[in-house]
């Protein structure tokens, strides 16, 4: 914890930072002594029936949307990628981004088995020897004979040290290319994952505990009594620690599948068969869902929507058969309704007993909808992954990354497990999602080794509730998860980035190979990956324009789950029903904790949705500015939908919109980034007049929380280099 002094001497220091050299278009802007009162008179006058800092009624209406519709467009409908089409351009015509160009991955990632299959059982018992949580040893010296005894205590639990797999490094893949590539990892993978879930629930690496670490059923893992917060998790969203906690979190699940997988190889024979199989158990590693990939775009994964899934595995005399059984990756289904009784309704109902994506009402799963509202959102998804590489700290980064991932949450979801954070661990698909979140993480720092984690205002979690003005930074603790000295995870422990090659695991744009290489030659080829897979174009010698929409609100402000959309072009009909339908840019997803009346910690939230690929389909790629601007002040739409219902901006206090666009500049060379040039340049002439709409640009810098009060989310440090 700080001092209240200290914590308004940053902030202070944080404003001056980040006002520098921001304007507002078209004309510039020139700061009113009065401006923050009159602002704040403005938002009071909206909301006359309550005072800041009082909980906002949301009232739900019938839907409708902000803004007016431009001239009408007809979008090309959705195409198969597997199908090549040619495009004419027609002004008006939104034609959808395909990119036929197929990603190879790097020689590092493929895999050569070793001579021998040398594996060590761990020295625990079948079952790892894992304790009921509350169980604890402790250890006492007599003279000069040392002796360890088990007892019940309040200080020392049981834990098992999160250190990976125990075999040399090789890289998670992609979840396809896995599939395509390594059909003997990808076997073992399945069949370890099967194992793991159907563990039972006491068991501290079943998938029913690991999942519920993120959220419910709110119990400590491998954690001694203390001052817990059961309306939460351990999971630290909207956090600076947002990137680094989920890495041991995967490692954990990583752990589990590793023994599982070498525990099932040990069964088969004859001996020649055992050999293949402890080779390729040894070998795996959890692949992750790159929804930004150019090839595959932002589709599901095939083998996610799969009910069941043929493997090979040992019979009871150890032979390989093949067999049918449900696919671990498509869902997790809860070994009973006991499982469930800790859930508060509706969760804790018999259709519940399954993980599902976009349920109907009857509970059963409809994948399909879930990967077609990701397909629409490719466009400034890719865009927007690009772009997280392009920030100047840290924590910007991990802000940039957690806003995709939000949206990713959101589209999958549906209703389902997906969209709730108390949930969202149960669904496989949680887990893939977020190996790519940790594989961006990781290629980040390998391009930017310089920055990290710095000192932000605090988030509660499970472990560690804060009071107001505590900072997280890199040493703070990563409850619950242990290192093999027994000590707590701390962001400090997961930087360089080599440390995950210690964790025995890579990637291709961050290759195990590379470990006898300097981390120059590393930021050489990562950052070769960087553009070859989202650059798009980006590498072109010169100077761009960069357009956005930043969508900004206090997360506390609305109870339960919630979306803010951006169309353009065109807009579903019934956005309700289809949010993710004709004309959908990109979105601001603020999932549910768990239950529609909950409240979040009072944090302000804010996402930047790509323009340029919107502005590219409908004509205004490089256009002037004033075009622009006039074009999307008209054309632009938002709407609001606050846990499956419509609600407006003129009822919210907190939520807010701005236009802003920026100069990148790039050499044009593959293993180099571009940079910005400039600082944001607001266009408040697009958004004043519009409720949520800016009007002065300390609306979006220094945003106004449910209290009142005013808070620099992250501040933004100037980018601009003198090339020389």
């Amino acid at each position: 914890m700080v001092s209240s002094n200290w914590a308004t001497t940053a902030l202070v220091a944080l404003l001056s930072v980040s006002s520098a050299g921001v304007h507002a278009a078209p004309q510039k802007y020139r700061p009113d002594p009065d401006q923050i009162k009159e602002k704040r008179q403005i938002l009071q006058t909206i909301n006359t029936d309550r005072a800041p800092g009082t909980r906002v009624p949301v009232t739900f209406l019938t839907i409708g949307t902000v803004g007016t519709i431009g001239p009408t467009f007809t979008r090309v409908p959705t195409v198969n990628t597997n199908t090549l089409l040619t495009f004419g351009t027609l002004p008006g015509t939104r034609i959808p981004t395909l990119n036929t160009g197929i990603y190879t991955p790097p020689t590092s990632a493929v895999y050569t088995p070793p001579t021998t299959p040398v594996y060590t059982p761990p020295t625990t018992p079948p079952g790892y020897g894992y304790t009921p949580p509350g169980t604890t040893t402790t250890s006492s010296s007599r003279s000069s004979t040392t002796t360890t005894s088990s007892t019940r205590t309040s200080t020392t639990p049981t834990y098992t040290p999160i250190t990976g797999a125990n075999t040399t490094c090789y890289n998670r893949l992609k979840i396809d290319v896995l599939q395509r590539t390594d059909p003997d990892q990808f076997n073992m993978l399945l069949l370890a994952w099967q194992k793991v879930q159907t563990s039972p629930d006491s068991d501290p690496f079943s998938h029913y505990q690991l999942s519920g670490i993120h959220g419910a059923p709110y119990i400590p893992w491998q954690m001694g009594p203390g001052s817990y917060d059961y309306s939460r998790g351990y999971c630290t969203h909207g956090s600076a620690l947002f990137t680094t906690w989920h890495r041991p979190y995967l490692l954990a699940l990583e752990q589990a599948l590793f023994h599982a997988a070498m525990s099932i190889a040990n069964q088969f024979t004859p001996a020649a068969v055992r050999t293949q199989y402890l080779n390729a158990a040894g070998r795996v590693r959890l692949p992750y869902w790159d929804w930004s990939d150019p090839v595959t775009q932002s589709y599901l994964p095939p083998i996610t929507m799969q009910q069941t899934v043929t493997v090979t595995r040992p019979d009871g005399s150890g032979n390989p058969v093949s067999a049918s059984i449900s696919n671990p990756l498509f869902a997790y289904n809860f070994l009973g309704t006991s499982s469930v009784a800790p859930f508060p309704a509706p969760w804790n109902a018999a259709p519940r007993l399954s993980t599902r994506r976009y349920p109907d009402g009857s509970w059963n799963d409809r994948s399909y909808l879930a990967s077609n509202s990701m397909q629409s959102g490719f466009s400034s998804r890719v865009t927007a992954t690009y772009n997280a590489f392009l920030a100047t700290t840290y924590n910007l980064f991990s802000n940039r990354v957690e806003g995709v991932h939000d949206s990713v949450h959101g589209a999958v979801g549906g209703g389902g497990q997906m969209g709730y954070v108390a949930y969202s661990a149960f669904d496989p698909i949680f887990w893939l999602h977020h190996c790519n979140v940790d594989r961006l993480m990781a290629m980040f720092q390998a391009t930017q080794p310089g920055l990290f984690v710095t000192p932000a205002a605090a988030v509660g979690t499970f472990a560690r509730p804060v009071p107001p003005n505590t900072i997280d930074d890199s040493s703070t603790d990563l409850f619950p998860f242990r290192r093999a000295d027994g000590s707590w995870y701390k962001s400090v422990h997961l930087n360089p980035v080599s440390t995950i090659w210690g964790m025995r695991y890579g990637y291709p744009e961050v290759p195990c190979s590379y470990q006898t290489r300097t981390p120059a030659e590393l930021d050489t080829f990562t950052t070769n990956q960087v553009n070859t897979l989202y650059g798009n174009g980006r590498t072109i010698p010169g100077t761009s324009r960069e357009w956005n929409v930043r969508l900004l609100i206090d997360q506390a402000e609305i109870p339960g789950g919630y979306d803010i959309y951006v169309y353009g072009g065109t807009r579903p009909q019934d956005p309700y029903a289809d949010p993710y339908g004709k004309g959908y840019i990109g979105s601001l997803s603020s999932m549910s904790m768990g239950a529609v009346d909950q409240y979040k910690q009072s944090r302000i939230r804010f996402v930047d949705v790509p323009l340029n690929s919107y502005l590219k389909d409908y004509g205004y790629a490089g256009a002037d500015p004033y075009k622009i601007t006039e074009y999307i002040r008209r054309d632009l739409t938002y709407t609001i939908i606050a846990n499956g219902k419509p609600c407006y901006f003129q009822d919210l206090y907190t939520a807010r919109y701005a236009v802003y666009s920026r100069d990148v500049y790039s050499d044009g060379k593959e293993d180099t980034l571009p940079y910005y040039t400039s600082d944001p340049y607001y266009h408040t002439n697009v958004t004043e007049g519009y409720p949520g709409g800016i009007k002065y640009v300390d609306e979006i810098l220094y945003p106004i929380k449910v209290d009142g009060s005013r808070e620099v989310p992250w501040a933004e440090v100037n980018s601009t280099r003198i090339q020389t």
